[in-house]
């Protein structure tokens, strides 16, 4: 029987985050998850709190604090000290990042043209964050690779307003090496063959074969190197004459995988245990508390008895918190009530915008315990109420914070967490 001081349900940002900095700080960790997260998805980077009008992430996080009902409400104070730990962490794994909670805020492009605002990147998009000074922007995009859509990218982009942007914007497309029986190239196989010295410098030739004449940043397909993402990125740099950066369009996200990858190493090295691709089907209780969870496996269920909880399973977009038949949300593990807008109110008007829905989520007290539920449960992530993560890009934020805040909570797990989920 697998017995943890603390078990995390969800293993994307926050679960796993949480779960290292637990098992890293004494504590035995199991992290229970159902399946992909956010990191196979998302960008890669990090948004801290960009809310419309603010010019860098602190100011984002101050501004979102002032609203008590918001995450960051509570967790403002120990953003630095969460984003610090973050990006230490990854730098560790060869994923250093540029930028943080007071560089300014850049228009960054997206793969179908739009922009974007950032300020904290993976080294693999960090080009992004330099003034442009006359250079211009060339998209580059592979032949048979569906994912990636220079072009379209490309007259959008040129269609925005975009201040202090590039001189210019094209694109191309290149033919790379080895590949032409293949129809249907994603973006796993390709990060797969950029991580082969020997096909990647044949395949970064070709590129540099085809840049026009002239000063250009490129932006290219999110896939240099799944394993090896630093030789694919220092080569290119080599081969281009100047840092590329990387576009991140549909799932799976590679630079997503990589973070994910980075964690879990780290956790498992830290003594953590991890169970990925299974629910929880089962949760048992002894009045105000929960005693144990039960996951699905290939011949019967685990059972997971754990002193502590922490519920890291998303948001609506997560799957975390799901519409019933009747209308109502449901907090799908442990039956917490979900806060969210009245039902009239759920949609907007503007189908380009987040809907209110997006807000939903579990209302905690001030330790981020449910407000309504279970006393040694804890909540962390987009399944928090009280933001709107897509709009004022601050999920990411969330996460590594409220991670932090939990994992430090809890630290010296074991008779201290005991003491806690008995009182």
């Amino acid at each position: 029987m697998a017995r943890a001081d603390v078990a995390v349900i969800g293993g994307g940002l926050a679960g796993l985050s949480c779960g290292v900095a637990l098992a890293e700080r004494g504590a035995s960790v199991f992290v229970a998850a159902k399946g992909m997260a956010a990191t196979h998805w998302t960008h890669g980077g990090l948004d801290v709190a960009a809310p419309s009008g603010a010019t860098t992430a602190r100011e984002g996080v101050a501004r979102l604090a002032k609203d008590r009902s918001h995450p960051f409400g509570r967790l403002a104070p120990v953003m630095p000290s969460a984003l610090d730990e973050h990006v230490t962490r990854l730098a560790d794994a060869g994923l250093p990042y540029v930028g943080g909670l007071d560089t300014p805020l850049k228009p960054i492009p997206t793969a179908i043209g739009t922009l974007r605002p950032a300020g904290t990147l993976p080294i693999g998009q960090a080009a992004l964050l330099e003034p442009w000074r006359g250079v211009g922007l060339l998209l580059v995009g592979f032949r048979r690779y569906r994912d990636a859509w220079p072009g379209l990218a490309a007259g959008n982009l040129r269609a925005r307003r975009w201040p202090d942007g590039p001189a210019r914007i094209e694109a191309i497309e290149v033919e790379l090496p080895e590949l032409a029986e293949l129809h249907n190239l994603n973006a796993l196989t390709l990060a797969r063959h950029f991580d082969d010295p020997t096909w990647r410098r044949r395949a970064l030739r070709a590129i540099a074969d085809a840049i026009p004449p002239g000063a250009w940043r490129l932006g290219v397909p999110a896939v240099l190197g799944l394993a090896d993402h630093r030789a694919a990125l220092d080569e290119a740099t080599a081969a281009f004459g100047a840092p590329p950066f990387e576009m991140v369009s549909v799932p799976p996200s590679v630079p997503g995988l990589r973070v994910y990858e980075a964690l879990r190493r780290r956790l498992v090295k830290a003594g953590g245990r991890l169970q990925w691709g299974f629910p929880v089907v089962e949760v048992e209780r002894d009045g105000d508390r929960i005693t144990a969870i039960h996951t699905e496996g290939a011949s019967r269920t685990l059972r997971i008895p754990a002193d502590a909880f922490v519920l890291a399973t998303g948001g609506i977009a997560g799957g975390g918190i799901r519409g019933a038949p009747d209308g109502t949300l449901i907090e799908r593990v442990f039956g917490l009530p979900v806060a969210a807008p009245p039902r009239d109110a759920w949609f907007g008007d503007d189908p380009l915008t987040a809907a209110p829905l997006d807000g939903a989520g579990i209302a905690t007290d001030d330790e981020l315990r449910p407000a309504d539920g279970p006393r040694n449960v804890r909540v962390i992530g987009s399944a928090l109420s009280g933001m709107r993560y897509l709009d004022e890009r601050c999920g990411d934020g969330v996460a590594i914070a409220s991670a932090h805040r939990v994992a430090a909570a809890l630290a010296g797990a074991g008779a201290s967490v005991r003491q806690e989920a008995s009182a």
